[in-house]
């Protein structure tokens, strides 16, 4: 190990001469869990390993720096902690007795798909392994370092959904890559927000491949799923899995980004299937999309697409289709005159003669010419128009109208109704249209309100007026108290009250597993969720990181009626206290009473 190299173990950037990293607040003092490596623990002479970034059933990920290559990479440690101890104080792994066989099975097939994986070097939009070996009686793979966050993360930050022209740009680099994955044999079982990863380029990465067993029910490992995006075959042994098994997880994915709803959990489907289409939480979602997604997130697998080409073909071929029906882009195909076509004494259709051709062809040189000579005149009196001196009224008239400009709509597509409301609003914010600073009012319905309250701000008192509903998103707003074209003072800020949707009144609980209090009471404040914290004693769960809550994942909570999730959080192992501890604890409780 280089001994001049001072690196910060959460980040692995340099330290400063002090010691102190400026990038984040990693600090050598934190506490690891003692099962998993501990940083700075060097792998093949070559890597040093940092603080542990995630962890399942099958092993744990860690961050870590390549001396060779000088720089971040990411190594994953095949580590069951079902079939498997860590040897005290070293980093050497000892497999149970009793599971001997199923644990190198496991390792087998996990150095497996990551050679398979290593071969796919030419694929960037997946997290390809650099380097594989073998020590401490486990495997390891070196993956490349992914700058960027989840998915999940950037819908977060991200008004919590996207449209449907981006995320068909944004995804089907992803889906080229995932149906070269498929063609190698290779299923991932986990896609997810969280195993997608937004690059600094703004483009996507899959990670988080694993071996089958982890994903799926009564193998022996603990299981990684993730609510409303696993499968329903993943929750039993006995089902099949295949490419429509990722199928599944991709629409829900889809799902989730267009509409900004989890997906019902599939377990819950199974018994009680209220899928909601995709295209009546988001009016803006084509119906054609909507129903390709709930065929791809059928629950039994025989009744899905079965493929991601399928799937790829039905979203995009169908969409063309569908527009040559109503008419916005056709081909039109060349009709001859029926007069033009001869039939022949047994019924079969002939040419027209040479000489009807040529006298059809002499007609559109005619029109032709008719044609660029009206354009030429058009050309001729536009210019004379423009030479002219400017009169002063419509002079006057310009200026006024600039200084009066306000938001109006320019295209059928612009137009906000009732079913058009998610779209125009997410056009309104990529396009960031004005909503006007002069002194009529312009139409904001259908419009985020953070939108509005960051351009009108400065000219009204505005105060929203905030309700709940299952056909709205979260932030649009739907009623505005001074009606559209009316004359204010921008002198005097005049209340405007408007009527914003909270969301749906219901939510689904998010998943806690492998997250700390502070990330998942973050994520519950996106939600609008109200919650308490409940401090428990765990054997399993380290301290500081959610033990379970109240209300099971995926199911709902009333944030409406202000209900309260209770969150129970690791406090540490049990502590068996002594005799004069106990004696202690009722005294310290009576002096209370």
């Amino acid at each position: 190990m280089d001994t001049s190299l001072k690196l910060c173990m959460g980040c692995m950037n340099e330290l400063d001469e002090s010691g102190v990293c400026h990038y984040c607040s990693y600090t050598d003092d934190i506490p690891h869990l003692q099962s998993y490596l501990a940083p700075r623990t060097v792998l093949d002479d070559r890597y040093i390993v940092g603080k542990m970034l995630s962890y399942n059933g099958e092993g744990a990920s860690y961050i870590c720096y390549d001396m060779v290559r000088k720089c971040k990479a990411v190594v994953r440690e095949y580590m069951p902690d079902t079939l498997c101890d860590r040897e005290r104080g070293s980093a050497v792994l000892i497999p149970n007795p009793d599971c001997l066989a199923k644990y190198k099975t496991y390792m087998s097939e996990f150095a497996d798909m990551n050679k398979v994986l290593s071969r796919m070097k030419n694929l960037s939009h997946i997290s390809t392994p650099l380097d594989i070996f073998v020590e401490n009686s486990t495997t390891y793979v070196i993956l490349e370092y992914v700058e960027g966050v989840s998915l999940k993360k950037f819908l977060q930050t991200n008004t919590g959904y996207l449209t449907w022209n981006r995320v068909k740009k944004l995804f089907m680099p992803l889906f080229t890559t995932l149906s070269i994955i498929h063609n190698s044999g290779i299923i991932h079982r986990g896609i997810s927000p969280e195993n997608i990863i937004v690059t600094t380029d703004g483009e996507l990465k899959l990670t988080g491949f694993s071996i089958s067993s982890i994903r799926t029910s009564n193998t022996g490992l603990s299981p990684e799923f993730y609510s409303g995006y696993t499968a329903p075959e993943q929750y039993t042994s006995l089902a099949y899995q295949g490419t429509w098994t990722d199928v599944y997880a991709v629409a829900a994915v889809l799902y989730r980004i267009l509409t900004g709803c989890m997906p019902l959990d599939a377990n819950t489907r199974l018994t009680n299937d209220t899928l909601v289409p995709a295209s009546r939480i988001n009016p803006g979602i084509p119906n054609y999309v909507s129903n390709v997604l709930s065929h791809a997130m059928a629950v039994k697998g025989e009744e899905r697409i079965q493929t991601i080409n399928d799937f790829v073909t039905q979203l995009f071929d169908r969409h063309y289709q569908l527009e040559h029906q109503k008419g916005a882009t056709q081909t039109i195909p060349i009709i001859r005159d029926p007069a033009s076509v001869q039939r022949s004494s047994s019924g079969t259709r002939k040419a027209p003669s040479r000489g009807r051709q040529q006298q059809s062809s002499s007609v559109a040189v005619a029109v032709a010419v008719l044609l660029i000579i009206v354009l030429l005149g058009i050309g001729a009196f536009m210019l004379y128009q423009l030479l002219l001196p400017p009169d002063k009224d419509s002079v006057g008239s310009n200026a006024d109208s600039t200084l009066n400009s306000v938001y109006v709509p320019d295209s059928e597509a612009d137009v906000i109704t009732s079913e058009s409301v998610i779209t125009v609003s997410s056009q309104a914010e990529e396009d960031e249209n004005d909503l006007g600073t002069g002194a009529i009012m312009p139409n904001v319905v259908g419009i985020r309100y953070e939108t509005v309250e960051k351009q009108l701000g400065k000219h009204f008192k505005i105060r929203p007026e905030y309700f709940y509903s299952d056909e709205v998103e979260k932030g649009i707003i739907t009623e505005q108290s001074i009606p559209e074209k009316t004359e204010y003072d921008p002198e005097r800020k005049n209340e405007l009250v408007l009527k914003v949707c909270k969301g749906t009144e219901n939510v689904a609980v998010p998943d806690y597993t492998g997250k700390s209090y502070t990330d998942y009471s973050k994520l519950l404040d996106s939600y609008d969720i109200k919650y308490k914290k409940v401090e428990v004693y765990s054997d399993n769960v380290a301290i500081g990181y959610v033990v379970s809550t109240d209300i099971g994942v995926g199911y709902n909570v009333n944030v409406k009626n202000g209900e309260v999730l209770t969150v129970k959080v690791s406090k540490g192992k049990t502590v068996k206290k002594t005799t004069a501890d106990s004696k202690s604890d009722k005294k310290e409780t009576e002096k209370a009473e």
